[in-house]
């Protein structure tokens, strides 16, 4: 493998690495693999030991209307007249499910294919089956190109039986750390989003991305749809903001914690504001990760040596040099030896300084 691919492989081990839930991994995860194998939209799938498919998560917008259709007529039904079911998929023998087994005409003229892959803008993909203990199947991960793209190549597919490992890890040790929640919040790399609501708390209008971060705050993107939790919030939202023009409210889901910070709006015709009464409600909603997430995007940026970056990374979480050199099983003075080097390529000199200079970009 080419040293960039072997550098990028290693930020998808450290990612994997960290103790939290996969949910909130799922899409530094995702996002990682675009550096691997290029594509234009990646997808995980969670399921259970029968192969059910119990969550997913799928970068870009999400169109409701699609997946209801997909889950009500396609899943596990109508798909199998074009490709492998989702269950026999994930619990069947093949790894990797290249992109020659879908890039036929009886595929493209299927109902499948003009329903459900084309009005999302999917053409090709590659699909990776991860397996626990005795081959128990956790999950699908897929990879999409979209019109116009080239078709993934046999290399490229056999780059993601290297990535399989890793997920495998951090999705059998989800049980152990689902119950734990990080200490710090940053806001997450995607843009916040927009709604308008009426004073009652039905949604009028909204950005392209907030359907799905609506979504995952309400407990994420499930076959049988979410809890009322986000409906309960808007609500809320709306009735305090009516009454003293502003509010704000978080959930947490496993997806991470979920801001809403609401506006009263009133009309600039003064003439109109007679006949808008009560005021509508605009909402910003932003999706905060934990600072685990965002530290790694920064050592990555910094591309340093994989001690410099393992010492770096421990010294972020707060740990000093001797308990340093007892996680990574290394001498004290390496991890002297590392700090020196860090403190040097940084210009810095002290570690409230390194912090500083590695989270400010």
């Amino acid at each position: 493998m080419p040293p960039k691919k072997s550098r990028q492989l290693a930020r998808l081990r450290e990612l994997c690495a960290l103790e939290l839930p996969t949910a909130l991994l799922m899409p530094s995860i995702l996002a990682e693999l675009h550096a691997l194998v290029p594509s234009s939209r990646n997808l995980f799938d969670w399921c259970d030991d029968l192969g059910r498919l119990t969550q997913y998560y799928i970068e870009g917008p999400v169109d409701l209307r699609i997946a209801q259709l997909y889950f009500e007529e396609f899943h596990n039904r109508r798909e199998r007249e074009a490709m492998p079911g989702f269950a026999q998929a994930v619990r069947g023998p093949a790894l990797i499910h290249g992109a020659a087994e879908l890039n036929t005409p009886r595929f493209f003229n299927s109902a499948l294919y003009a329903e459900i892959w084309r009005p999302q803008g999917f053409r090709y993909r590659v699909e990776a089956i991860v397996r626990g203990a005795r081959q128990r199947p956790l999950g699908s991960l897929v990879l999409y190109r979209a019109p116009g793209e080239r078709c993934f190549t046999p290399a490229e597919e056999a780059v993601l039986p290297q990535v399989l490992p890793y997920l495998a890890q951090a999705l059998q040790r989800d049980a152990a750390v689902r119950s734990s929640r990080p200490d710090q919040w940053v806001p997450a790399p995607e843009p916040a989003q927009t709604l308008l609501l009426e004073p009652s708390g039905t949604i009028r209008l909204a950005s392209d991305g907030a359907p799905r971060l609506l979504k995952l705050a309400d407990a994420g993107l499930h076959v049988q749809g979410a809890g009322p939790a986000v409906e309960l919030t808007l609500q809320a939202l709306c009735a305090e903001a009516q009454t003293i023009g502003q509010a704000r409210r978080e959930l947490h889901s496993p997806w991470g914690r979920f801001e809403f910070s609401a506006q009263r709006l009133h009309a600039v015709d003064p003439q109109a504001q007679r006949s808008v009464t009560p005021s509508w409600i605009q909402v910003q909603l932003r999706r905060q990760e934990p600072r685990e997430l965002a530290d790694e995007r920064r050592l990555a940026a910094l591309e340093l040596s994989s001690g410099q970056a393992a010492v770096c990374r421990l010294l972020l979480q707060g740990h000093a040099g001797p308990e340093v050199a007892r996680r990574l099983a290394v001498a004290p003075s390496t991890v002297v030896d590392h700090t020196r080097k860090l403190y040097q390529r940084l210009g810095v000199r002290s570690v409230r300084e390194l912090v500083e200079r590695v989270r400010s970009g």
